[in-house]
């Protein structure tokens, strides 16, 4: 790549990556965020799976993200703590090079984010897109903190409700509320000390909820329950909403297992937000913008491969701009790339996520019955999603 002049907007997993592997194309590249540092280190934890991690791998450093994490094994219990299937991610060491784990968003964040600054590149906080502007060959952009001018592409990396998107392509689907609500927390719960050696994921009878203990000792959990009516997201972080959700899971898991009611009375700083489905964009670029990971195709966090994907993305989009001078090319090349494969994931995480809306006795049943045979099915058709290998690409 030539020494061309890139903007990325968004400091997520997405921009980040790619930011990296321009500089090291030879690109002078430009992070920008609309949040505060200490903002991004708010939020929970997420799956990461080994096609993300072997990207993550090829950037940075990935120990220090074990210094907290919980493996990405997965216990399949029902309502009343009856285990009914097992997902083991042991296998995949061997069989991909590393294997899944539950990890801190903030941890990934400080690995890549670090990384940029050690470039001579730093993400600028606080720093919002506000508009998309042409001059010439070049793009301008207004931002929160003044003009950014002289840019040659722009890549929109700004999340499932991005701005670049609604500005670039004003006639985009809006993402639309799923009717689910998926909140969680972390907490210190005295007595409970010993690593889990899985996530434990229970069914109960009116919502879904997952927990696990770290090797600090902390317990990670989350929740997903049916929500009528899309909340303001400001709205949720409110003490007297917060104490309206906590009261509501208590009431929803007062028939499940007794632990699930502990881990929700011992916790406090509730994180939730509601759950989106982002119907597929015709296209993710114009002739000087793309866009990348949940701006571009945004998952439902219920496979846990939203940071995975983002990951291969920035993989793929850079060996792109790195092959192809014309952006318009580029671009178009990546998005061949990955839209079949995007699409499948996206299918699948919208099958795992009517599991866990509202049972019914009778489905209950049947699901206790079947999952074990379901999930050692799905395990062996998981190979197409781990084994991804960018560099094996015919870019």
């Amino acid at each position: 790549m030539d020494n061309r002049k890139i903007l990325i907007v968004g400091g997520g997993v997405a921009g980040p990556a790619l930011a990296i592997q321009l500089i090291e194309q030879g690109a002078e590249v430009k992070v920008i965020e609309a949040r505060t540092e200490a903002e991004m280190n708010e939020g929970l934890f997420f799956g990461i799976s080994p096609n993300g991690l072997n990207v993550l791998s090829s950037l940075v450093d990935i120990t220090r993200i074990y210094e907290e994490y919980v493996p990405g094994t997965l216990h399949f219990y029902n309502a009343k703590g009856r285990l009914i299937a097992e997902l083991d991610a042991s296998y995949q060491k061997e069989a991909y090079g590393i294997s899944s784990i539950q990890v801190k968003r903030s941890a990934i964040n400080d690995l890549l984010h670090e990384k940029l600054a050690s470039l001579g590149a730093p993400v600028e906080y606080g720093c919002k897109l506000q508009a998309i502007e042409y001059a010439g060959t070049k793009i301008e952009v207004e931002t929160s903190k003044g003009r950014l001018t002289g840019y040659d592409l722009l890549v929109g990396a700004d999340g499932i409700h991005s701005l670049c998107r609604r500005l670039v392509f004003p006639g985009a689907p809006k993402p639309t509320f799923t009717k689910m609500l998926s909140t969680g927390a972390i907490a210190k719960i005295p007595g409970w000390k010993t690593p889990s050696q899985a996530v434990e994921m229970t069914f109960g009878m009116r919502a879904f909820f997952g927990f696990s203990i770290t090797n600090t000792e902390k317990v990670w959990w989350f929740n997903n329950y049916d929500w009528d009516q899309e909340p303001d997201r400001r709205v949720l972080y409110d003490p007297s909403m917060q104490q309206r959700i906590k009261q509501e899971l208590l009431e929803l898991h007062k028939n499940d297992h007794p632990k699930i009611s502990e881990v929700i009375t011992a916790s406090n700083d509730l994180f939730a937000y509601p759950i989106y489905d982002m119907p597929a964009l015709e296209k993710w670029h114009t002739e000087k913008v793309c866009l990348i990971g949940d701006a571009a195709h945004a998952i439902s966090p219920h496979t846990g491969q939203g940071a995975s994907l983002a990951l291969e993305d920035s993989a793929v989009l850079a060996k792109c701009m790195a092959k192809y001078t014309n952006p318009r090319l580029a671009f178009s090349r990546f998005q061949q790339l990955r839209s079949d494969r995007v699409a499948k994931v996206i299918a699948q995480a919208r099958k795992v996520g009517k599991a866990k809306s509202k049972p019914n006795p009778i489905a209950s049943f049947f699901r206790d019955i079947m999952l074990k045979y379901f999930i050692n099915m799905e395990k062996k058709k998981m190979s197409w999603i781990y084994e991804y290998d960018v560099d094996k690409l015919e870019i």
